[in-house]
Protein backbone atom coordinates (compact mmCIF):
# COMPACT_ATOMS: atom_id res chain seq x y z
CA UNK A 1 0.00 0.00 0.00
CA UNK A 2 1.14 3.49 -0.53
CA UNK A 3 0.36 6.21 2.01
CA UNK A 4 1.07 9.54 0.99
CA UNK A 5 1.81 12.28 3.46
CA UNK A 6 0.75 16.06 2.42
CA UNK A 7 0.75 19.48 3.82
CA UNK A 8 -0.21 23.00 2.40
CA UNK A 9 2.42 25.19 3.72
CA UNK A 10 3.21 24.38 7.05
CA UNK A 11 5.57 23.03 9.54
CA UNK A 12 6.30 19.78 10.68
CA UNK A 13 5.30 17.61 7.72
CA UNK A 14 8.59 15.96 6.96
CA UNK A 15 8.77 15.39 10.52
CA UNK A 16 5.28 13.26 10.88
CA UNK A 17 6.13 11.38 7.91
CA UNK A 18 9.85 10.22 9.46
CA UNK A 19 8.83 9.64 13.23
CA UNK A 20 5.28 7.55 11.38
CA UNK A 21 8.40 5.76 9.48
CA UNK A 22 10.02 4.68 12.82
CA UNK A 23 6.40 3.85 14.30
CA UNK A 24 5.51 1.27 11.44
CA UNK A 25 8.63 -0.19 11.83
CA UNK A 26 8.82 -0.69 15.51
CA UNK A 27 4.65 -2.54 15.05
CA UNK A 28 6.71 -4.88 12.60
CA UNK A 29 5.64 -3.40 9.68
CA UNK A 30 8.10 -3.53 6.75
CA UNK A 31 8.03 0.05 5.50
CA UNK A 32 10.14 1.72 2.34
CA UNK A 33 10.17 5.61 1.96
CA UNK A 34 9.91 7.80 -0.87
CA UNK A 35 11.04 11.49 -0.66
CA UNK A 36 8.60 13.60 -3.31
CA UNK A 37 9.70 16.97 -1.62
CA UNK A 38 12.29 18.75 -4.01
CA UNK A 39 14.04 20.00 -0.23
CA UNK A 40 15.04 16.02 0.00
CA UNK A 41 14.63 16.51 3.46
CA UNK A 42 13.82 12.89 4.31
CA UNK A 43 16.25 11.59 2.58
CA UNK A 44 19.32 13.39 4.15
CA UNK A 45 17.32 12.64 7.50
CA UNK A 46 17.73 8.73 6.55
CA UNK A 47 21.46 8.92 5.61
CA UNK A 48 22.49 11.12 9.08
CA UNK A 49 20.24 9.33 11.30
CA UNK A 50 22.25 5.77 12.44
CA UNK A 51 18.74 4.19 13.19
CA UNK A 52 16.44 5.27 10.58
CA UNK A 53 14.15 2.00 10.44
CA UNK A 54 14.55 1.72 6.05
CA UNK A 55 15.60 2.90 2.41
CA UNK A 56 14.49 6.57 1.06
CA UNK A 57 13.95 6.69 -2.51
CA UNK A 58 14.25 10.29 -4.30
CA UNK A 59 10.99 10.33 -6.07
CA UNK A 60 10.26 14.24 -6.52
CA UNK A 61 8.64 13.91 -10.12
CA UNK A 62 5.72 14.72 -11.90
CA UNK A 63 6.41 11.42 -13.26
CA UNK A 64 5.48 9.47 -10.07
CA UNK A 65 2.47 7.58 -10.57
CA UNK A 66 3.88 6.15 -13.88
CA UNK A 67 7.45 6.15 -13.51
CA UNK A 68 8.26 5.64 -9.23
CA UNK A 69 4.55 3.54 -8.43
CA UNK A 70 5.30 0.55 -10.46
CA UNK A 71 8.45 0.08 -9.78
CA UNK A 72 7.17 -0.44 -5.66
CA UNK A 73 6.61 -3.56 -3.32
CA UNK A 74 3.34 -3.28 -3.03
CA UNK A 75 3.57 -6.02 0.10
CA UNK A 76 5.21 -3.30 1.67
CA UNK A 77 4.13 -0.26 3.35
CA UNK A 78 5.35 2.05 1.04
CA UNK A 79 5.11 5.99 2.81
CA UNK A 80 5.79 9.12 0.40
CA UNK A 81 6.63 12.41 1.54
CA UNK A 82 5.19 14.99 -0.75
CA UNK A 83 5.89 18.91 -0.88
CA UNK A 84 3.78 21.88 -0.18
CA UNK A 85 1.26 21.35 -2.30
CA UNK A 86 1.15 24.72 -3.40
CA UNK A 87 4.54 24.75 -4.65
CA UNK A 88 4.44 21.32 -5.98
CA UNK A 89 0.94 20.53 -7.67
CA UNK A 90 2.22 18.66 -10.35
CA UNK A 91 4.23 16.29 -8.25
CA UNK A 92 1.08 16.09 -5.80
CA UNK A 93 -1.21 15.10 -8.86
CA UNK A 94 0.81 12.63 -9.74
CA UNK A 95 1.40 10.95 -5.99
CA UNK A 96 -2.35 11.37 -5.63
CA UNK A 97 -3.36 9.19 -8.56
CA UNK A 98 -2.11 6.33 -7.00
CA UNK A 99 -2.30 6.90 -3.21
CA UNK A 100 -4.08 4.29 -0.80
CA UNK A 101 -4.25 6.50 2.08
CA UNK A 102 -3.14 10.07 2.52
CA UNK A 103 -2.45 12.02 5.77
CA UNK A 104 -2.77 15.83 5.68
CA UNK A 105 -0.57 17.79 8.18
CA UNK A 106 -2.01 20.74 9.83
CA UNK A 107 -1.29 23.10 12.74
CA UNK A 108 -4.45 24.37 14.46
CA UNK A 109 -3.90 28.14 13.92
CA UNK A 110 -6.04 30.69 11.51
CA UNK A 111 -3.11 31.00 8.98
CA UNK A 112 -2.40 27.01 8.63
CA UNK A 113 -7.03 26.84 8.61
CA UNK A 114 -6.38 29.08 5.40
CA UNK A 115 -3.77 27.96 3.56
CA UNK A 116 -5.99 24.65 3.64
CA UNK A 117 -9.49 25.68 3.03
CA UNK A 118 -8.59 29.13 1.10
CA UNK A 119 -5.22 29.85 -0.33
CA UNK A 120 -4.21 33.28 -1.26
CA UNK A 121 -2.27 31.74 -4.25
CA UNK A 122 -2.76 27.90 -6.04
CA UNK A 123 -5.66 25.77 -5.77
CA UNK A 124 -7.39 24.37 -2.15
CA UNK A 125 -6.18 20.70 -1.09
CA UNK A 126 -9.50 19.53 -1.04
CA UNK A 127 -10.11 20.66 -4.20
CA UNK A 128 -6.72 19.11 -5.50
CA UNK A 129 -8.02 15.80 -3.84
CA UNK A 130 -11.18 15.62 -4.99
CA UNK A 131 -9.99 15.94 -8.53
CA UNK A 132 -7.60 12.98 -8.49
CA UNK A 133 -10.68 10.96 -8.84
CA UNK A 134 -10.50 10.81 -12.53
CA UNK A 135 -7.23 9.99 -12.38
CA UNK A 136 -7.32 7.05 -10.01
CA UNK A 137 -8.81 3.50 -11.49
CA UNK A 138 -11.52 3.33 -8.68
CA UNK A 139 -12.75 6.96 -10.00
CA UNK A 140 -12.98 8.46 -6.53
CA UNK A 141 -10.13 10.24 -4.28
CA UNK A 142 -7.86 8.60 -1.86
CA UNK A 143 -9.11 8.49 2.06
CA UNK A 144 -7.54 11.39 3.43
CA UNK A 145 -7.72 12.58 6.91
CA UNK A 146 -5.91 15.40 9.24
CA UNK A 147 -4.07 15.24 11.38
CA UNK A 148 -3.40 17.84 14.15
CA UNK A 149 0.11 18.82 14.41
CA UNK A 150 2.29 20.94 17.53
CA UNK A 151 -1.08 21.01 19.56
CA UNK A 152 -0.49 22.54 22.97
CA UNK A 153 -1.00 20.90 25.81
CA UNK A 154 -4.55 22.26 27.41
CA UNK A 155 -4.80 24.67 24.54
CA UNK A 156 -8.25 25.49 22.91
CA UNK A 157 -7.43 25.58 19.19
CA UNK A 158 -6.71 21.59 18.39
CA UNK A 159 -10.57 20.96 19.32
CA UNK A 160 -11.92 24.40 17.72
CA UNK A 161 -9.73 23.47 14.32
CA UNK A 162 -11.06 19.78 14.31
CA UNK A 163 -14.48 20.82 14.53
CA UNK A 164 -14.33 23.36 11.80
CA UNK A 165 -12.83 21.09 9.78
CA UNK A 166 -15.28 18.56 10.09
CA UNK A 167 -18.22 20.98 9.99
CA UNK A 168 -17.17 22.29 7.12
CA UNK A 169 -16.60 25.60 8.42
CA UNK A 170 -18.49 27.78 10.85
CA UNK A 171 -21.32 28.20 8.07
CA UNK A 172 -20.64 24.69 6.74
CA UNK A 173 -19.95 25.65 3.15
CA UNK A 174 -16.67 24.54 2.98
CA UNK A 175 -15.24 20.71 2.35
CA UNK A 176 -15.80 18.69 5.46
CA UNK A 177 -12.36 16.37 6.69
CA UNK A 178 -12.03 13.31 8.53
CA UNK A 179 -9.66 14.60 11.54
CA UNK A 180 -7.49 11.91 13.32
CA UNK A 181 -8.57 11.62 17.15
CA UNK A 182 -4.62 11.36 17.51
CA UNK A 183 -2.83 14.97 18.01
CA UNK A 184 0.79 15.45 17.73
CA UNK A 185 2.07 17.86 20.52
CA UNK A 186 3.84 20.79 20.45
CA UNK A 187 7.48 19.21 21.86
CA UNK A 188 10.99 20.56 21.59
CA UNK A 189 12.17 16.75 20.96
CA UNK A 190 9.67 16.19 17.98
CA UNK A 191 10.63 19.74 16.28
CA UNK A 192 13.91 19.02 16.70
CA UNK A 193 13.65 15.62 15.05
CA UNK A 194 14.86 15.98 11.18
CA UNK A 195 18.13 14.37 11.21
CA UNK A 196 18.24 12.88 14.50
CA UNK A 197 17.62 9.12 15.79
CA UNK A 198 14.43 8.56 16.98
CA UNK A 199 16.00 7.98 20.89
CA UNK A 200 13.09 10.16 22.63
CA UNK A 201 10.00 8.79 24.01
CA UNK A 202 8.61 11.87 22.75
CA UNK A 203 9.44 11.00 19.49
CA UNK A 204 7.74 7.74 19.86
CA UNK A 205 4.29 7.59 21.67
CA UNK A 206 2.70 9.90 19.47
CA UNK A 207 3.25 7.97 16.71
CA UNK A 208 2.92 5.08 18.17
CA UNK A 209 -0.75 5.81 18.62
CA UNK A 210 -1.18 7.12 15.50
CA UNK A 211 -0.23 3.41 14.01
CA UNK A 212 -2.48 2.11 16.44
CA UNK A 213 -5.71 4.32 15.50
CA UNK A 214 -4.82 3.73 11.57
CA UNK A 215 -4.88 -0.13 12.33
CA UNK A 216 -7.84 0.53 14.31
CA UNK A 217 -9.82 2.16 11.60
CA UNK A 218 -8.68 -1.07 9.21
CA UNK A 219 -5.91 1.02 7.12
CA UNK A 220 -3.15 -0.87 8.39
CA UNK A 221 -2.87 -4.88 8.39
CA UNK A 222 -2.41 -6.87 11.87
CA UNK A 223 0.71 -7.71 12.73
CA UNK A 224 1.43 -11.11 13.94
Amino acid sequence: MLIASLKPRTMGGTTNTGLLTYALARAGHAVTCYDADESLQLLAWSREAGDFPCEVHEADTPAFADAIYPEMDHDRINVVDAGHAENHPDIVDSVLEVADLVILTLSPTNPDYDRLTKPERGTALAKVIKRSAALRESGQPPTTYVLLNRCQAGAASPKKYADLLRNGGEDGTLPKWEVLSTQIPRREGIASAVGFPCDKRERRAPYDALVTELTQRGHLPTVR
